[in-house]
């Protein structure tokens, strides 16, 4: 495929000469974007970031809500070549300075909610030059970066076309995953990293220029850029919804005529739990991505009236296994191996194991730059996760003799909570920040909803009158809402190794016990 087919900013030029006209994007709640519109809202982006020296290959953060501004935003970056570094708008304190700073952030376009985050931190980004606000606020004076309102920005600007040039193994987007041993890691996403990935998730052959995309997912994730990939690619539409809310969903299907939806596990068991309705399959969706797959599938489809797909992914590789279409009966495999892929599991020694035995997952693609071309910052990293010329993917897995891929457990510590991957290392190092906190361990435990929950344990300093309810509102406004650990104890020692490495398979295979706090319940117990 040429350039203009994979690069971003190229196949929206190409999209718009074709129908300028046609509707693009819309947000649940307003009029749909044309692809006109689209277009002209990134070249004034474009030209805004190129007035303040920004050019191709730099850095640009953006903490924006998942919306229309954010992903027009997001073509406006690459348009110049530049890199799109998308910030989780739950970031704050050390975990909002970190991705900055790794990524050598030397602007960033905020929402006017977040920017009081990025005052807290101001003097530790030494790279950043410049803030540009989006929506009313008070612009600060004062700091050691200039502090800038978008919309003046903005109509000061003269339009820029995309850059000539462009290439598939250019970047798009520092996308940053969760670390295992440390803080999260940014990884370098090539336009042709993106496509691959799209075509994994969401396959031409399923898509129509009919269809429309249901969006509740963010841009920094690997799933809200493919949303938006993928109708562009086909020439439908994406209806956008800041976030999911189980309420809402069937109206804003309805409302909205969406075809298509990405549901992560959290959410296909939110949407089961809520009362039956005799209309329950009364509506447009037709195609839903669901990972994982829960164990009540059947019952899902059959409610809902929908056909299911589903993917084996992460940041880092691009779908190599999918399921055979839209999966019938009973499915717990991930799916199969798609073409253009090769992977193998293989044993500590990255010997490759027999089918049937379980062991790590290593992944290698046959087209160049279609999976990441590293961790930005972080060489040690990349030629770790690369070693041997396979992507080591950290993921136990089995394969049964028919070629079908069963995950199996994460061999790396991260916990998997709402759609979001959690390193229980940030996790822990926030919990131990407290001053009577002498050191804890995070740890997955089932949720009900699928997925995982978070538990700490922690052990508190001797003589110590902390309670749970008081740990968890220190750490409220340290981090991310999705790292808050839903369940607390406190125990007077963690069980540990010969070498006093924490043991967490024991507190993992005890789960939650009698004294546990559940900050659900408020009380203890709690599942």
């Amino acid at each position: 495929m040429s350039a203009d087919e994979i690069v971003l900013p190229y196949l929206l030029q190409t999209r718009e000469r074709e129908d300028p006209a046609r509707p693009f994007l819309r947000e649940v709640d307003g009029p749909p974007r044309s692809l006109g519109e689209s277009g002209d809202a990134a070249r004034l982006w474009a030209g805004a970031l190129a007035a303040l020296g920004v050019g191709r290959g730099d850095y640009v953060g953006s903490m924006m809500p998942t919306g229309i501004a954010a992903i027009e935003l997001f073509f406006g970056i690459n348009s110049l070549g530049a890199v799109e570094v998308p910030v989780h708008t739950e970031y704050r304190g050390t975990f909002l300075s970190h991705v900055l700073n790794t990524a050598g952030v030397k602007a960033v376009v905020i929402e006017s909610r977040y920017l009081e985050r990025l005052v807290d931190v101001a003097g530790d980004l030494p790279g950043l030059r410049t803030a540009i606000v989006v929506g009313s606020a008070d612009l600060p004076a004062g700091l050691p970066f200039e502090v800038l309102g978008a919309a003046d920005l903005l109509a000061a600007a003269d339009p820029r076309e995309p850059v000539d040039g462009l290439r598939p193994r250019d970047i798009a987007s520092v996308l940053f995953t969760s670390g295992t041993t440390g803080a999260s890691k940014g990884v370098l996403m090539p336009f042709a990293h993106l496509r691959a990935s799209t075509e994994g998730a969401w396959p031409s052959a399923l898509m129509t220029a009919e269809d429309t995309n249901y969006l509740v997912l963010p841009g920094y994730h690997i799933s809200g850029k493919v949303a938006v990939d993928s109708m562009l690619l086909a020439g439908g539409q994406v209806a956008v919804r800041e976030r999911f809310k189980t309420d809402e969903f069937w109206s804003d299907i309805d409302t909205t005529g969406a075809t298509n939806a990405c549901i992560m596990g959290a959410m296909a068991g939110f949407l089961m739990a809520a009362p039956e309705r005799p209309d329950d399959a009364g509506h447009s969706l037709d195609k839903v991505l669901l990972l994982p797959l829960p164990d009540y599938l059947d019952e899902f489809r059959e409610r809902f009236g929908v056909r299911v797909h589903t993917i084996y992914n992460q940041t880092e590789i691009s779908c190599p296994i999918v399921s055979d279409g839209f999966t019938t009966g009973h499915y717990t495999s991930c799916g199969r191996l798609r073409d253009g892929y090769q992977v193998r599991i293989v044993d500590a020694d990255d010997v490759e194991a027999p089918v049937g035995e379980v062991g790590e997952l290593v992944v290698r693609a046959d087209e160049p730059w279609t999976m990441m071309s590293g961790y930005i910052g972080m060489p040690e990293k990349t030629v770790e996760s690369w070693r041997n010329q396979w992507l080591h993917t950290g993921d136990a897995f089995r394969r049964d003799a028919d070629g079908n891929y069963y995950f199996v457990d994460r061999l790396k510590d991260v916990i998997r909570r709402r759609g979001e991957n959690v390193s229980s290392v940030e996790v822990e190092i926030a919990v131990c920040t407290h001053e009577e906190v002498l050191e804890c361990a995070a740890v997955p435990v089932a949720s009900e909803w699928t997925e995982e929950e978070i538990m700490v344990c922690a052990v508190l300093k001797e003589g110590s009158a902390l309670t749970e309810e008081e740990l968890l509102a220190y750490l409220g406004p340290r981090m991310p809402r999705f790292m808050l650990p839903r369940f607390l104890e406190f125990v007077d020692e963690l069980p540990k190794t010969p070498t006093q490495k924490i043991r967490k398979a024991g507190l993992r295979e005890r789960g939650v016990g009698e004294k546990t706090w559940d900050s659900q319940a408020k009380s203890p117990g709690g599942v």
